[in-house]
C-alpha cells in the first residue's frame, strides 16, 4: 500500500527527468557540429584554363557525383554555403577523363599528392594550362565570425605564373570611380592573402573588385561582388584570380570569380 502512496508522484518525476534528457540530447543534436576525426575536409576549385570537366579521385576514389569543370569548375559546388568534400587525409589525387558511361579513366589529366591532414580545412586549386598544371593547397584557418556589418574576404592567387598581385576595392559599380582602397597587397602566385574585414555598404549593392599587378600598377581584372543583405553578413569568403595576367584572349583572359564562402 506504500507503494501506492507514492506510485504518481515517482512516475511524475521520472516522466520529467526523462522530458529534461530528450531536450538536451535534442539541443545538442541542433547545435553541434560532428566530424569524423580521420578525414580532412577539402573544398576544390580548378582554374586551369583549357581543361575539361573531370572526375576527382583521391586514393582512386571518385568523390564528385558529375564531372567538375577543370577550366572553372568547383567542388562541393554550392558555392554560397561552406561545404567541404571529407577525404582521406595527406593521399593521392588524379583527375581523369571517364570511359563513355564508367567511372574508370580514360585518359588521366593530372595526379600527384593532396597534402592535407585529419580534421583541418582546405582549399585545393588547380591553375596554370593543360601543358604544365599545377596543384596548390592552402588551409582554410577562419576564427571568430566578424561582427554584424562586415564580412571577411581573402584573395588567393591562380593566374598562372603571374607577378604578383594586389586587390584594389572600388566603392561602386563603376571601375572609373575614384573612391577606392587597396586592401590587400602583394599575392604571389599559389598563395593566399589574410582575411581582411570589409564592411557591407549602406548604400550600395555590390562593391567592385580589381586586380592590379604590384609592381606597375596595371589594371588586369574585376569583378563585382555583393555587399548588402544577408549572403555575405559575418562571412569568411575567397575571391580567387585566375587565366594570365598577360592573357589577351578567352579562356587565358585575367578573371576574378565569383565568391567562395569558407565559414
Amino acid at each position: 500500500m506504500m507503494l501506492n502512496k507514492y506510485k504518481f508522484p515517482l512516475l511524475a518525476a521520472i516522466a520529467a527527468v526523462m522530458l529534461l534528457a530528450a531536450c538536451e540530447k535534442n539541443t545538442l543534436r541542433t547545435s553541434e557540429t560532428f566530424l569524423a576525426e580521420d578525414k580532412a575536409y577539402t573544398k576544390f576549385y580548378f582554374l586551369s584554363p583549357g581543361t575539361p570537366a573531370v572526375m576527382i579521385k583521391v586514393n582512386d576514389i571518385k568523390i564528385n557525383g558529375s564531372n567538375t569543370s577543370g577550366s572553372a569548375g568547383v567542388f562541393p559546388s554550392n558555392v554560397l554555403f561552406p561545404d567541404y568534400a571529407a577525404t582521406v587525409p595527406g593521399g593521392s589525387i588524379k583527375m581523369s577523363l571517364a570511359n563513355t558511361g564508367t567511372s574508370n579513366d580514360s585518359v588521366v589529366i593530372f595526379t600527384g599528392p593532396l597534402p592535407t591532414v585529419a580534421k583541418k580545412f582546405y582549399s585545393v586549386t588547380l591553375a596554370d594550362t593543360g601543358v604544365d598544371r599545377t596543384l596548390f593547397t592552402i588551409e582554410d584557418t577562419p576564427q571568430s565570425l566578424p561582427d554584424s556589418g562586415f564580412y571577411k574576404i581573402r584573395f588567393i592567387n591562380a593566374l598562372g605564373k603571374s607577378p604578383n598581385i594586389s586587390i584594389i576595392r572600388i566603392d561602386s559599380a563603376s571601375p572609373a570611380s575614384v573612391s577606392r582602397d587597396t586592401i590587400i597587397r602583394n599575392v604571389a602566385f599559389k598563395s593566399a592573402s589574410a582575411y581582411v574585414t570589409v564592411p557591407i555598404s549602406a548604400t550600395r549593392a555590390f562593391y567592385r573588385y580589381r586586380m592590379i599587378v604590384t609592381a606597375t600598377g596595371q589594371p588586369i581584372g574585376n569583378n563585382l561582388v555583393p555587399t548588402q543583405g544577408t549572403p555575405i553578413n559575418q562571412r569568411y569568403v575567397t575571391l580567387y584570380g585566375g587565366g594570365f595576367a598577360n592573357g589577351t584572349v578567352a579562356p587565358f583572359l585575367p578573371a576574378l570569380y565569383p565568391l567562395v564562402y569558407n565559414k
